[in-house]
């Protein structure tokens, strides 16, 4: 029986929030999932690029897994902190005000563990839950710090999680204020004050205020933590054979003001290797990679570097052969209904070869090697088809590569908007080069029409380009190499751009290589290609295949 193909037809979302019927029916085994849900291995950041599937992978542990609780960043209602008076304050006076940070998502942890372990759903049942364990280790010398933290916040432990977090904040504060003497609002005035004053007593105030404020920080409850950890490993999490999961997601949604959320990411990734001390607990976060860039580049230069949790980073990774499982695994799934003999297989339905190149191939290298590009394209030539046709040919893979083009093009723009600002003229200005090009072609003349099209552009634009370019304009430090450094960077961690080190060695991706380039290595002899997947958008002329060899 022949494929039919119907108006409408598509073999996924582009979310997998919007792709649970795919997800669940169609999920790829690529042994990532297996390392991620491994209670013995390190593995517990789920890493890579927006559409690589961390949100799936997690959904799928969701699926297969007992004893699994999801924390939404939503719920946490985290914009509290920065409402808050004396914790804005002590931000602006440079405190630090990272161990807070882990005691608020140690806080979070705790409870939701508890909650998970004991199921807890109401007052009557949390309290005598702690009754029960208050009596039977009241005379254990080494649960006392446990069972004073436990007696401190049992009372909320069965509110939701925004008052839990607002209750921890409050007591934070009230400890906050004893110290220094004063009530937030008599600190805000003392500050204002001690700023206008230039004389030797009020700095010397100042300097005291963030002293007292740094002691009051430093003095959160750090060994309470570690004989927590150790009351939950031994006395709660005791039995060994049953594992537990707390998954964490969409930290890269506006769940909190970007200057606080990068500072909580940085507190979370520190919080969990801590609590890998309970040995059939397993929490579970995954991040954007571009996000991870961002924190490590606001916060590295206060003591978080990112290779200490390298071990517990997995960053997801795609062959062709698992692509093309996916998208098999998909189409079965779409024509289930209506193709009951052998499997359908990628080239039952894409039969003609583009030029020289098989279909397959030539999608894959038009995509960042992630599914929701090769979900994207197929959806593309799904819609370009005819209504009943049985195939796609290859001059309908040709036409539907214009908009998938313009597609990722828009994707690129929006998904690492918060990293670098703008990107929409930088990425334009691609089209001014062939597809491949080289370092000489990077010339001031280059970079100077692309600062006129920012500084003198409609609109209002913002980010890492704009300010290079407005300092270029107004004779500031930045200049053109610095420029030229920036833009080199940039392309190729977004993926826009490859490299080519030397004549005899291969193009270097960054989804497929380092996913940072270390611009020491460029010089005169780095060739370098616009990504196939950018061409149509850019009118460039090239033979894409060969870029991914």
């Amino acid at each position: 029986m022949p494929i039919t193909l119907r108006r409408g037809m598509s073999i996924g979302q582009m979310s997998a929030e919007q792709d649970q019927k795919f997800l669940s029916e169609c999920f790829i085994e690529t042994g990532q999932p297996e390392q991620v849900s491994d209670i013995d291995n390190p593995c517990a950041i789920v890493l890579g690029r927006t559409g690589s599937g961390k949100s799936a992978l997690l959904f799928h542990i969701d699926d297969t897994h007992d004893n699994v609780s999801r924390i939404d960043p939503e719920d946490l209602s985290l914009n509290f902190i920065s409402n808050s008076t004396i914790i804005r304050y002590f931000e602006d006076l440079g405190v630090d005000l990272n161990v807070f940070y882990q005691l608020l998502w140690r806080h979070v942890l705790v409870v939701e563990l508890l909650k998970l372990k004991k199921e807890f759903y109401d007052q009557e049942s949390a309290k005598k839950w702690f009754a029960g364990i208050y009596n039977a280790l009241n005379r254990n010398p080494k649960r006392q710090a446990a069972l004073e933290y436990l007696t401190r916040f049992s009372s909320q432990f069965w509110l939701d999680t925004e008052k839990r977090v607002k209750e921890v904040v409050s007591k934070i504060e009230s400890s906050m204020e004893d110290k220094i003497g004063m009530t937030a609002e008599a600190l805000r005035a003392k500050i204002e004050a001690t700023s206008l004053a230039s004389d030797r007593k009020s700095r010397e105030e100042t300097t005291e205020i963030i002293n007292k404020a740094q002691q009051v920080v430093n003095a959160v409850q750090i060994q309470e933590l570690s004989e927590l950890l150790n009351f939950l490993a031994e006395d709660i999490f005791d039995d060994k054979k049953a594992h537990y999961y707390l998954i964490i997601d969409d930290l890269d949604t506006g769940w909190v003001h970007d200057s606080l959320r990068f500072k909580l990411i940085r507190a979370l990734i520190e919080t969990l290797r801590k609590f890998r001390r309970i040995s059939n607990v397993k929490i579970v976060i995954s991040l954007r990679a571009d996000l991870l860039h961002t924190v490590m580049t606001r916060t590295e230069g206060r003591g978080f570097q990112s290779e200490k949790f390298e071990d517990m980073m997995l960053r997801l990774r795609w062959s062709s052969d698992d692509l093309q499982a996916l998208i098999e695994e998909r189409l079965n799934f779409v024509f289930k209904d209506q193709y009951t003999g052998r499997k359908v297989r990628f080239e039952d339905i894409f039969t003609s070869k583009i030029g020289d190149h098989d279909p397959l191939t030539y999608m894959l290298d038009r995509s960042l090697y992630r599914p929701r590009d090769v979900i994207s394209y197929v959806n593309q030539c799904f819609e370009e088809a005819e209504p009943g046709a049985s195939s796609i040919s290859a001059r309908l893979v040709r036409k539907a590569e214009a908009e998938y083009s313009n597609k990722r093009f828009r994707a690129i723009v929006e998904e690492w908007e918060g990293a670098f600002g703008d990107l929409e003229v930088v990425l334009e200005s691609l089209r001014h080069l062939d597809a491949r090009f080289t370092y000489a072609n990077l010339t001031d003349k280059f970079f100077e029409n692309i600062c006129i099209e920012l500084v003198a552009g409609d609109g209002v634009l913002s980010g890492k380009f704009i300010s290079i370019c407005n300092g270029i304009v107004n004779n500031e430090q930045p200049n053109y190499h610095h420029l030229r450094k920036t833009f080199i960077e940039v392309m190729y961690l977004v993926g826009a751009v490859g490299i080519k080190r030397s004549s005899g060695s291969k193009f270097e991706w960054s989804y497929k290589n380092d996913p940072v380039l270390n611009t020491a290595i460029v010089d005169s002899n780095t060739k370098f290609a616009v990504h196939p997947m950018l061409h149509r958008r850019l009118n460039l002329k090239g033979d894409g295949s060969a870029f991914n060899t």
